[in-house]
Parts: C-alpha cells; structure tokens; sequence
C-alpha cells in the first residue's frame, strides 16, 4: 500500500469569553489558553489558529477526525468562555497551520509572513477575524464560510 496520509478534519467555531474570567486581563487569558492548548495539541496531533478580540473568540482546528472532535468536547465544558458555536465542521485535504500547535492573533495583529502561505490559510484567518469583529452570523461572508457554501 503506498503512503495514503491520514484523513484530517477542520473545525471553525466561536464563543464568548465567560463573566467569570473578566478579573483577567484579555492578553492573561489567552495565555492561559495558549498554554494550555499546545500542550494538549502537540500530543493530539492537532493544529490551528486562534483570534480573539472584544471578549469573543474563533477557531479553527484542524487533525485527525477523532481528536478533533474529542478536542471540541473537552473546549465546549471549558468555564473560561461560553455560548461556544460550530460553525464549519468538513474533512480538509491538508492541515493549513501545520506547523503551529496553536498560532495566535488578536483581532489588530498583523499577519505573520509564514502563517498567510497558501489561499486556504489566508481565507481561515480573514474569517476568524470576520468572525470574532462580526460574531457567529458573520460567518456566511468571510472568504471561508463564502468557499463552504459554494461547496
């Protein structure tokens, strides 16, 4: 059998930061986040993106189907935020965010030249951003939740 490579599968989803952690400064929590999550991913074999902004957060996982999901159940019992939404659950040909664990953005970040690489890359971080300025209903027209509907 010649090397067929795993399937993957990617998740967007948002939620909002949780009345329980506004003692923390927004820049705190995520770090926290942050910390916990590439850890947690690196042994899972997941990767992604996350942007947050205005008390709102976005995120794309992407990996092996059923960490993936196992991984969002774990995210949706979180205390730190609530009102978590899937907003695109689909198999992806490649991972975009290979080689973060977990990439971070705020919402005024410039992009960094090794995270934009590639078309499907771009159009999940222009979404994230769409998503966490606009909220879920922003999802239908940022790049890539334009692209899931046309598919």
């Amino acid at each position: 059998m010649q090397g067929r490579s795993a399937p993957l599968m990617r998740i967007i989803y948002t939620s909002r930061r949780a009345a329980g952690t506004m003692h923390l400064e927004e820049e705190a929590l995520v770090e926290q986040i942050l910390g916990v999550s590439r850890t947690k991913n690196a042994i899972w074999r997941l990767s992604g993106l996350l942007v947050s902004g205005n008390g709102r957060f976005a995120q794309t996982l992407e990996g092996p189907p059923d960490m993936v999901t196992d991984m969002f159940d774990l995210i949706r019992q979180d205390e730190r935020h609530h009102d978590v939404r899937l907003l695109h659950q689909a198999p992806s040909p490649a991972r975009c965010f290979a080689t973060w664990t977990m990439a971070y953005l705020s919402d005024l970040d410039l992009i960094p030249p090794e995270m934009g690489k590639g078309h499907d890359a771009m159009a999940l971080v222009q979404t994230l951003r769409g998503v966490v300025r606009g909220g879920p209903a922003a999802f239908a027209g940022t790049p890539f939740g334009a692209m899931a509907q046309a598919a």
